[in-house]
């Protein structure tokens, strides 16, 4: 009986102190950079079953904006979701129709882990992190442990720099980037900078000094909350893009191209797009649907 005792006490004390994953309320702020001003407010929105576990459904909204000097106003707008889900010391995330490892929150110094992507259209092939240093940080008068990472050679995607044990990636984004092996294309791929985070259990930790929605703030108009997923392929390209959108209802309705400086070099009244006369670069789409609401991505030129 003693003993039972002793192992309830144990059990409980060992959950006081177990690492927690995101709790009800998590929102995350990253800007990423270019040459024009962009954000994304990811939200941990409700929790759904995917092959028999309970994940977080996370929901990412993508905002792109004009220069003042251009307009102003949004660029281009889109949403997405990720999954997640916590066990023992591991987040795992839904990629390739799987879960894979994230985070591995239990990793020493030199341990390696597979982020579950396998190659991308740059010539890269397996995904792996390894962790370079671990310490604590007191974020909100709470001790924060973490992870510093770095992306081994050949890549496909991968993260750098500290993994908090508590809310993620602040030295890229929250989940992998892709990475470029192919030295024949130069590909300008976003860098994001983490800028916030809170839940219901964790007070808002902002690193700014600006408030987390000020791009959605200030002069820009907000479009409505949609789950409009624009695929776009083949990207990069060479002559002729193809666009899809998953939406319930609605088509596309025009496209308006931008280059990187944000200024219109084309619009579309189809889904298949003839580019064989832009220079090679970034360019950003925005796609209008006939009941109203937008959607956008990017695509590379070769």
């Amino acid at each position: 009986m003693k003993r039972l005792f002793l192992l309830f006490i144990l059990a409980i004390s060992l959950n006081a102190y177990a690492q927690n994953w995101i709790s009800s309320g998590a929102i995350w702020h990253y800007d990423w950079s270019g040459t024009l001003p962009a954000m994304d407010r990811i939200e941990y929105v409700d929790d759904t079953l995917i092959q028999g576990k309970t994940c977080q459904k996370l929901i990412t909204s993508s905002y792109m904006f004009r220069p003042p000097d251009a307009g102003g106003g949004i660029l281009s707008y889109t949403t997405k979701r990720n999954y997640t889900f916590f066990s023992g010391d591991t987040v795992y995330y839904f990629v390739n129709d799987q879960f894979k490892i994230l985070y591995c929150l239990n990793a020493n110094i030199g341990d390696v882990w597979d982020l579950g992507v396998d190659t991308n259209e740059y010539l890269c092939g397996k995904s792996f992190v390894q962790v370079t240093d671990m310490g604590t940080d007191t974020i909100n008068n709470i001790p924060c442990e973490w992870l510093s990472v770095t992306t081994l050679a050949n890549s496909s995607a991968g993260f750098e720099g500290k993994i908090y044990k508590k809310f993620g990636a602040v030295g890229g984004y929250l989940f992998p980037t892709p990475k470029n092996c192919n030295p024949d294309i130069i590909v300008d791929f976003f860098e994001y900078n983490f800028s916030c985070f809170q839940d219901n259990n964790f007070p808002l930790h902002n690193i700014t000094g600006k408030e987390c929605d000020y791009l959605l703030n200030s002069d820009y108009p907000a479009l409505p909350t949609s789950e409009n997923y624009l695929t776009i392929v083949p990207n990069p390209v060479e002559d002729q893009l193809e666009l899809s959108i998953s939406s319930v209802s609605g088509r596309i309705e025009s496209v308006e191209v931008f280059n990187s400086s944000g200024s219109l070099c084309g619009v579309y009244k189809s889904h298949i797009l003839n580019v064989k006369q832009l220079n090679s670069g970034v360019y950003y789409i925005l796609v209008k649907l006939d009941h109203g609401q937008k959607s956008g991505g990017k695509f590379v030129k070769l």
